[in-house]
C-alpha cells in the first residue's frame, strides 16, 4: 500500500496521492518487532534520571554508641542502632545517584526499528504528508485544531514531523493534548509507534528517508 493523504495546507485541504519516495520502507516479512521493542526500551532507559538516593549505615545520623554491652545480656550482639534491621537505620544496598541506567542499540538495529515502525504506519494508512511550507505569523492552537478536525484526526494522537523550525507552529501544537510536534532530526521510533497518525512535512520526510534508507 503506497497511498498517503497529502494535507495541502493548514486549512485541512487534502487529497490521496501515490507515495513516490518509498526507499524508507521494507517488506512486511522484514519488519522486526524485537528491534522496535529494543529501540523503545533504550530510549526510555536513557531518559531515566538517576535521582533515587538512600542513606546507608554510615550516613544515618546518630548510633555512634554501642547500644548495650557485648556479652551477658541474653540478646544478640549489636554494634549500632543504625544497622539496617533497626527502625530508622541505614538502607542496605539502596539506590544511589551514581547508578547508570544507560543502554545502547547499534545503528543498524535502530535503522531496522525505524524502518519497521514507518512501514507499519504506511500499511495501516496512518502516514500522511504535509506540504513543504508552513506559514504562521503567530501561534494559533485554534488553527491546528480546525485543521485536525477537517481531516478527521481531532480524537487521535497525532505526530507532526517538520523540516522548518517554525516556533509558531510548535507553540500552536503544545496546547493540544494528543498532538506532538518534532523536528525531523528529533523524531524517534517511540514517537512513531506512540502516535495514531504520523504527519510528515514533505521535506522532513525526504530527509528522514535519506538518513534511514
Amino acid at each position: 500500500m503506497s497511498q498517503v493523504k497529502l494535507i495541502k495546507d493548514l486549512l485541512g485541504n487534502s487529497e490521496q496521492v501515490e507515495l513516490k519516495n518509498k526507499k524508507l520502507f521494507i517488506k512486511n516479512q522484514d519488519i522486526s518487532q524485537q528491534e522496535m521493542f529494543n529501540a523503545v526500551l533504550v530510549e526510555e532507559a536513557n531518559a531515566r534520571q538517576s535521582t533515587a538516593s538512600t542513606l546507608n549505615k554510615s550516613e544515618v545520623r546518630g548510633g555512634g554508641r554501642k547500644p548495650y554491652r557485648q556479652k551477658h545480656t541474653g540478646r544478640a550482639r549489636q554494634g549500632s542502632i543504625r544497622n539496617p534491621h533497626y527502625v530508622g537505620g541505614g538502607r542496605a544496598f539502596g539506590p544511589t545517584p551514581e547508578k547508570n541506567y544507560k543502554l545502547k542499540q547499534n545503528a543498524k538495529a535502530y535503522k531496522l526499528a525505524f524502518q519497521s515502525a514507518m512501514t507499519l504506519k504506511l500499511n495501516a494508512n496512518n502516514l500522511n504528508l504535509l506540504t513543504n511550507k508552513i506559514e504562521m505569523k503567530k501561534p494559533s492552537t485554534k488553527t491546528i485544531a480546525k485543521m485536525l478536525d477537517k481531516v478527521e484526526y481531532s480524537n487521535k494522537k497525532v505526530l507532526f514531523v517538520i523540516n522548518d523550525k517554525n516556533e509558531f507552529f510548535l507553540k500552536s501544537c503544545q496546547n493540544l493534548q494528543k498532538v506532538v510536534s518534532k523536528m525531523w532530526n528529533q523524531v524517534s521510533v517511540r514517537d512513531v509507534l506512540n502516535s495514531d497518525v504520523a504527519v510528515f512535512q514533505e521535506d522532513a520526510f525526504n530527509k528522514v528517508s535519506e538518513v534511514f534508507a
